[in-house]
């Protein structure tokens, strides 16, 4: 049993109030022996309900007593009137003059004060809850902008360092910038190889060549003495404008790009060479 959203369920001040069935009053109790908390609550009503009667019973006017008193001595003066119904009628008598609330009303509107109050904290809690909902769903959201800024300035930072990089290469003498250009009915295309014939690092620039099918892919090829020599495939889209580091090349005398199936061939299609540079001596 959830103890606490039980206590605030308003069903122990029914209870109180005798306001709940047969069975929901021995539910009621079983949990008040059961749960201390529960006990503690119902205990609490009790000593509310008692106060909220003692503040609205109505209390005779002051004298009332002494006036009475004075009424009847006069009356004795009167007519003999015996004893024993004296004293009756003195103790009786200003109890009927006594205007009071019966208990049971008065418990009936301490009941209708609780569910009043009930009422009201149902709705400041839905209130609160609905808050507590917008917060959380704010917090996501800054969470989700968060997160998206992070990848976004990890992005950004990867692309530094790339260009970074690509200056470094472009001031070291070490490294050969061949442009390759379109041949045959390719003409119009460009793409560049960087290459270092010291620590045989290879590097690929696509610049413009056009898109191709999923199950094709460039591949560069390094031509010396006639024989083509696989430098590895290469990506495009996002990888156009940077260098992609292909397979180390030894030696190059030109330098070719073919379109092959996708992961490349061992042999390349000459009938589908897209451009082609030599390399300076």
């Amino acid at each position: 049993m959830d103890v606490q959203r039980y206590i605030s369920s308003g069903i122990i001040e029914s209870h109180a109030a005798g306001l709940v069935s047969e069975s929901e009053a021995r539910e009621v109790e079983a949990a008040i022996m059961q749960y201390p908390e529960v006990k503690a609550a119902a205990d609490a009503v009790r000593v509310d309900m008692e106060r909220y009667v003692q503040i609205w019973a109505v209390k005779p006017p002051a004298g009332l007593r002494k006036q009475l008193m004075e009424r009847l001595n006069e009356k004795e003066e009167e007519v003999t009137v015996p004893v024993q119904e004296e004293a009756v009628e003195e103790e009786e008598e200003p109890r009927s003059l006594m205007p009071q609330i019966p208990v049971l009303k008065m418990w009936q509107y301490g009941a209708a004060a609780a569910i009043l109050l009930l009422i009201i904290s149902s709705i400041m809690n839905f209130v609160f809850v609905s808050r507590i909902d917008e917060y959380k769903n704010k917090n996501t959201k800054l969470s989700e902008e968060q997160e998206a800024l992070s990848v976004e300035k990890n992005a950004f930072s990867e692309r530094y360092q790339q260009a970074q990089k690509e200056m470094d290469m472009m001031k070291d003498p070490a490294f050969k910038w061949v442009k390759m250009q379109g041949v045959n009915k390719h003409t119009g295309i460009v793409a560049t190889v960087c290459w270092n014939p010291q620590s045989k690092e290879t590097f690929i620039l696509a610049q413009e060549l056009p898109a191709t099918s999923e199950d094709k892919q460039y591949q560069l090829w390094a031509i010396v003495n006639g024989h083509p020599i696989d430098a590895g495939v290469f990506e495009l889209g996002n990888m156009t404008k940077s260098l992609q580091k292909v397979k180390p090349v030894v030696n190059a005398q030109v330098f070719v790009v073919t379109l092959e199936k996708k992961g490349g061939s061992i042999t390349p299609s000459l009938d589908q060479m897209f451009v082609a540079g030599k390399v300076a001596s």
